[in-house]
C-alpha cells in the first residue's frame, strides 16, 4: 500500500506531466506542406481555414504558386485564407435533414459574417493596382529613376533649380493612364511593406523622358512642395491598402518608394508610375 508522502509524490508528479502536455500538443508555424497533406488526406476546408486563421500568417503566392496548389488538390476557398486569412469565415450550411428526421431546436439566430469577395479578386503579387471599375485590376509599371546628364557631363535641369540632382524615368508618358478627377488603386506591399513608405509625385515632362527634382544633397531626396500630392489610405488586409487619388490637372505621376536608392548602381529610387488625361 502507498503511504501517504509516496501518494502525494505520485499526484505531483502526474500533476506536472499533464500540465507539460497541452504544450507538446500545441501546434507550431503551420507551413504550405501542411495545408497540402491536409487537403490530400481529406481533411474539410473548414478545419484547415481554422488552423489558417489562427496561424494569422499571409502567404505572397505568384500565379505559378496559385497553380501549383491547385494541382496539388488545394482548394480556392483555402487558398483565399491563405493568401488573406483576416477575412471572415462562414461554415458552410449544413445539409437538410432527411424526411421523416425530427429537426432538432434551433437555437439563437446568428448572422454569418459576410465575405469580402473584392479582396480575392486582388492580384497576389506585389505591386500598385489601378481600379478603373469594380473586380477590375489594372497593374502599374514599377520604373527606375537615373540621375540625369546633358551632353559634356553637366546635370539636366528643371528651370529655376540650378545645382539640383534629377532624376528621370524612360518615356515621355506611363501606358497606364486613368480618366477622371478621382481615382482608386490598391497597393498589396507584402508583411514587409508599409504604407509611410509611399509617397505620392507630379513628374516634369521633358525630352522623350520625365523628370523628378531630388534636391541638392545626394542619398537624401527632398521633394518639392508642388510636386507632392496627398492621398487618402485605408488598409483592407494585411499588407493590403486601398488608395483614393485626386488629381485636379492631367499629368504624369509616380508613387515612390522612399528608401528605394541604391547608390551603388546609380539609381536614385524606384516607384509606379501612371497619368491622368
Amino acid at each position: 500500500m502507498l503511504t501517504a508522502r509516496l501518494l502525494a509524490a505520485v499526484l505531483g508528479l502526474l500533476g506536472i506531466l499533464a500540465a507539460q502536455e497541452p504544450a507538446r500538443l500545441a501546434s507550431g508555424p503551420l507551413a504550405i506542406e501542411d495545408v497540402i497533406q491536409m487537403s490530400r488526406a481529406g481533411v474539410s476546408d473548414e478545419l484547415i481555414i481554422a488552423r489558417v486563421k489562427r496561424n494569422a500568417k499571409a502567404f505572397d503566392f505568384n500565379t505559378a504558386e496559385i497553380v501549383e496548389l491547385r494541382k496539388s488538390g488545394v482548394s480556392e476557398t483555402v487558398i483565399k485564407y491563405l493568401v488573406d486569412p483576416s477575412l471572415p469565415y462562414s461554415p458552410p450550411t449544413p445539409a437538410a435533414a432527411p424526411a421523416g428526421t425530427a429537426a432538432a431546436p434551433a437555437g439563437p439566430a446568428v448572422p454569418a459574417a459576410p465575405l469580402d469577395p473584392l479582396l480575392s479578386k486582388i492580384p497576389p503579387d506585389i505591386g500598385i493596382y489601378y481600379s478603373p471599375e469594380e473586380y477590375k485590376f489594372l497593374p502599374l509599371d514599377q520604373k527606375t529613376l537615373v540621375p540625369t546628364k546633358q551632353p559634356g557631363g553637366k546635370f539636366s535641369s528643371i528651370p529655376g533649380l540650378k545645382g539640383h540632382i534629377i532624376g528621370a524615368v524612360i518615356g515621355s508618358n506611363s501606358k497606364l493612364r486613368v480618366a477622371g478627377d478621382d481615382a482608386t488603386f490598391y497597393a498589396r506591399l507584402g508583411d514587409k511593406g508599409s504604407i509611410d513608405d509611399l509617397t505620392l509625385l507630379r513628374l516634369d515632362p521633358a525630352d522623350k523622358r520625365r523628370q523628378l527634382d531630388f534636391g541638392t544633397k545626394p542619398g537624401k531626396a527632398t521633394f518639392r512642395v508642388q510636386s507632392i500630392l496627398q492621398f487618402d489610405s485605408k488598409q483592407v488586409a494585411p499588407g493590403l491598402y486601398r488608395l483614393s487619388v485626386t488629381t485636379k490637372k492631367a499629368g504624369e505621376f509616380l508613387f515612390f518608394i522612399l528608401g528605394s536608392g541604391d547608390d551603388k548602381k546609380g539609381i536614385l529610387g524606384k516607384g509606379y508610375d501612371f497619368g491622368v488625361d
